[in-house]
């Protein structure tokens, strides 16, 4: 965790999506951005691609801050799914 986070964050979300590899491999290029440039200092993002989908982690110092990472993280994921979808058929 980095120096901004409280040693020992308080609020913690992990959430494992499973993804066709395809899928997998634009979103988490397009989503590691953000995770890399997070204006909060209350929090911390990582992203992983994984054999089966991506694993993304959101440590946060309060509830607060984890559900605005949260909510943040699932509309960008959510609106990256729809385009690839879109654009794939």
């Amino acid at each position: 965790m980095p120096g901004h986070l409280s040693q020992r964050s308080r609020a913690l979300a992990e959430i494992m999506m499973h993804l066709p590899p395809d899928e997998r491999e634009i979103l988490y290029k397009s989503i590691l951005i953000e995770a890399e440039s997070i204006p909060s200092r209350r929090t911390k993002v990582e992203i992983e691609a994984i054999e089966e989908g991506l694993r993304l982690v959101i440590y946060a110092d309060d509830i607060v801050s984890l559900r605005a990472a949260l909510n943040s993280f699932l509309r960008f994921i959510d609106s990256s799914l729809k385009t690839i979808r879109i654009i794939s058929e």
